[in-house]
């Protein structure tokens, strides 16, 4: 059985989560060929992850990208 961890930030919609994991899934399956594909979505607070020496809550980038997923 297959086993994916996708980590990211909070907010992402359900709806969206669905398609992702699908086409995720649907990728793995044609790699692997033996099904039963697990994924993990694992989501961080953008004060629980930094890059380069700069929490992301503090990256106007960030910012953006979070309003944008969370509608």
């Amino acid at each position: 059985m297959p086993v994916a961890f996708i980590e990211g930030l909070p907010g992402l919609q359900t709806e969206a989560k669905k398609r992702m994991v699908e086409k995720i899934t649907a990728a793995i399956d044609e790699a692997y060929h033996v099904g039963d594909t697990l994924i993990f979505v694992r989501e961080y607070a953008a004060h629980q992850v930094a890059m380069n020496g700069q929490l992301q809550s503090e990256n106007p980038k960030i910012l953006e990208t979070l309003k944008k997923v969370q509608g």
